[in-house]
């Protein structure tokens, strides 16, 4: 394979990669509620093209994307979605460096959740200073207003019963009363997520087109023992009885929950491909173990329990293998 960092891509990959970055920026500020969902990409595309072009080349293209990007937004009286770009495609490049320097999946991940998550505490303080508002309070008034009009609207129906009303009523209130306590972590939940979406799909990608990855395969990922001692304190810190070590045990517990998960699905995805279970198959599997909430459980089931019981013999070989 041609190094593309010595050679230089051609003129036609430059304008495709020049075009399709700009899009992916410029889309949602053009419109929001069909388009918003293409700034997910951001970590993906700023990772892909760093790895499949090079530092220095795929760094001139990610800049003049977002210089030229940038300008579109302006006009269209768009600077936040300018920052909301740059720190998505900041995690890809932080990803990169992290696999540049051959550090495992587990470590590159944490480096690009703890980049997009300060990242965004600092833009929020900072918003918070200028305006004298903050748009983390604002979202859990939203979301609490949104639960009384729920409840009212319920009240005032004729068509609800008393017996579901009080159930309904019972539901939305321990809901609004949960929320405010784990919205850290449903914020934390959704970088971890962005970040392993962008991991998986970048790496999958560079190894089933330009025969090259910075990890092995999703199928062999694997936590670090250490880490289920992060289960532990988390576990100890909700049974205190005060507020602060409580909440912090709660957001803490709920983030290792989808980390886990995410390691008990690079489980079933093992044990699907070693038994050469077809596509369509494939895909009802995984739906349907993301949908089903005991398909949930079997996933942390199976994340935690491999510390222990290897289930893909990956220390095993280690062991073996010089």
């Amino acid at each position: 394979m041609v190094n593309q960092e010595q050679t230089g891509p051609e003129l036609t990959q430059i304008l495709q990669t020049l075009a399709i970055s700009c899009l992916v920026i410029i889309l949602p500020g053009i419109y929001w509620s069909m388009f918003g969902w293409t700034h997910m990409l951001l970590p993906l595309l700023s990772f892909y093209i760093l790895s499949r072009f090079g530092e220095h080349t795929g760094k001139r293209f990610l800049v003049t994307a977002g210089i030229l990007s940038g300008v579109v937004l302006l006009l269209l009286n768009h600077f936040d979605l300018i920052i909301f770009s740059a720190i998505l495609m900041l995690g890809g490049g932080v990803l990169f460096s992290a696999a540049k320097k051959k550090n495992s999946p587990a470590l590159s991940g944490l480096k690009a959740c703890a980049t997009l998550g300060l990242s965004w505490i600092v833009v929020i303080a900072a918003y918070s200073i200028i305006s004298g508002g903050s748009p983390y309070a604002d979202l859990l008034a939203s979301i609490d207003s949104t639960i009384n009009e729920t409840i009212q609207y319920y009240r005032q129906s004729d068509e609800v019963s008393a017996e579901s009303l009080v159930m309904v009523e019972q539901l939305l209130l321990q809901v609004q009363a949960v929320v405010p306590l784990v919205m850290p972590s449903i914020l934390g939940g959704v970088i971890i997520t962005l970040t392993w979406f962008t991991m998986v799909v970048g790496n999958n990608l560079l190894l089933r087109h330009h025969d090259k990855a910075p990890w092995l395969p999703y199928a062999m990922w694997q936590l670090p023992e250490r880490l289920i001692w992060m289960g532990i304190i988390f576990g100890a810190c909700v049974i205190i009885p005060i507020h602060l070590p409580r909440a912090v045990g709660i957001n803490g517990l709920f983030l290792l929950s989808i980390v886990y998960c995410f390691q008990g699905l690079a489980v079933v995805v093992f044990y699907l491909n070693k038994w050469k279970v077809p596509v369509l198959l494939k895909a009802f599997f995984y739906v349907m173990l993301v949908l089903q909430s005991f398909g949930t459980v079997i996933l942390l089931f199976l994340g935690v329990t491999d510390i222990w019981f290897d289930y893909r013999r990956i220390k095993r070989n280690k062991a073996i293998t010089p």
